[in-house]
């Protein structure tokens, strides 16, 4: 894999590997001792989900010259000072690295020699100065200063070549933690100068005894991915550190993907609402729309296809589950999923049919109905058409 494959390979297992290191820790909140038990559970995830791809043999097949791709404690370029000591490397919980250099030198294959593309922080019950310090946005390149999980990720992409910078923060039901988290959230919101095309994404995870469990985020995005995801897994979570808005409880069947709605149709489509709801009605469905732009067509708690909004191509998507089983002949034109609305985060994989979950079903296939079906009459081809392809994805489901 070239360097950009690999960077889409590592966000492929890391939401993966993620969201599996969530759901444990809401179903086994107090299973945990300590950060050094979430991180050892993350780094089997990333294994799981990555596979013999994390084990770099050497090009020029010397003995000894090989290593792994997923290191442990891996330093920081940055420097930081612990007591009695001046700047030294502190170490990330995990880090993803990028394969040694093509040379002859084997000290270009220590682990400790490899540059992180991806890094991880793990923490569980930490107070805010040990998730974030107030003044790490003032402190330059050459700053030795104390430790924190996300102040280590942001300098390190801010000022080095780190790509995406990961802490999960969990806190269970013995912690009193709402000021932590809106605090911490709204410093890691001001962090915005890390340069383009890297992310810093910062999840807390909460677990109540009352089921009232939330995850919160500085990316909207993910948070969003990430409640969808676990409602779809049967775990029902929200934003906030209180009730969670109300939302029923998902509906959860094993192996299926149905969970409550996190937005409208009208929410999700906007001025094609009429248009899209028309479709709905016209396979008898239900939905569940998701506010990272699409909707769930289900029946009963077994999610069918999708639909999704599309500004560029000027029409609504309609999308079956997999390319590998087979399709029907359609007049409607079939478009690339990568173009989707909604590719993004957990159904970004879904669609794409890609990481160990969805491998085995191969790709989804998405298909364009123009605009101006939706001034045709039901008697028309297209809408026949269209009712011939919901009927398809009830059959296949």
């Amino acid at each position: 894999m070239n360097n950009a494959e690999l960077e889409h390979f590592y966000e492929e297992i890391t939401m993966l590997a993620v969201t599996d290191t969530i759901e444990k820790l809401l179903t086994y909140p107090f299973g945990f001792h300590g950060d050094t038990g979430i991180r050892d559970y993350l780094f089997a995830r990333l294994h799981v989900h990555g596979g013999k791809a994390l084990d770099y043999e050497d090009q020029q097949g010397r003995p000894g010259f090989s290593t792994m791709l997923l290191q442990a404690e891996h330093y920081t370029i940055a420097r930081y000072s612990n007591t009695g000591q001046t700047g030294n490397g502190a170490r990330f919980d995990l880090a993803l690295t990028m394969p040694p250099a093509s040379t002859h030198a084997i000290e270009n294959s220590f682990a400790e020699n490899l540059e992180a593309a991806f890094a991880f922080e793990l923490g569980k019950n930490k107070s805010l100065d040990k998730v974030v310090d107030r003044a790490t946005k003032s402190h330059s390149a050459g700053t030795v200063t104390g430790t924190s999980d996300v102040s280590k990720l942001y300098r390190e992409l801010r000022d080095h070549s780190l790509r995406q910078g990961w802490a999960i923060e969990f806190y269970d039901s013995r912690i009193p933690s709402t000021a932590t988290i809106e605090e911490s959230l709204s410093i890691c919101r001001k962090f915005d100068d890390i340069g383009a095309g890297k992310r810093l994404i910062v999840i807390f995870v909460g677990f109540s005894s009352d089921g009232e469990h939330y995850i919160s985020s500085n990316d909207a995005g993910m948070q969003t991915s990430l409640i969808n995801e676990l409602g779809q897994r049967g775990i029902a979570t929200g934003p906030d550190l209180a009730v969670h808005s109300g939302k029923p409880a998902p509906s959860y069947r094993k192996g299926g993907w149905a969970s409550a709605p996190s937005a409208s149709v009208e929410e999700v489509f906007g001025d094609r609402a009429d248009f899209a709801s028309r479709i709905i009605r016209t396979g008898g469905v239900e939905v569940a729309g998701r506010a990272s732009k699409y909707v769930n067509l289900r029946v009963g708690s077994k999610n069918i296809a999708q639909l999704h909004p599309q500004e560029q191509e000027k029409g609504i998507a309609f999308i079956l589950p997999s390319k590998k089983k087979t399709q029907p002949e359609t007049i409607f034109d079939e478009i690339a999923v990568s173009q989707l609305a909604g590719y993004a985060g957990i159904n970004m994989t879904w669609l794409a049919g890609t990481g160990a979950k969805f491998e085995k079903k191969g790709p989804a296939i998405a298909y364009l109905i123009p605009d101006k079906v939706a001034e045709l009459g039901d008697d028309d081809p297209a809408w026949k058409e269209i009712a011939k392809l919901l009927e398809h994805a009830k059959r296949s489901a």
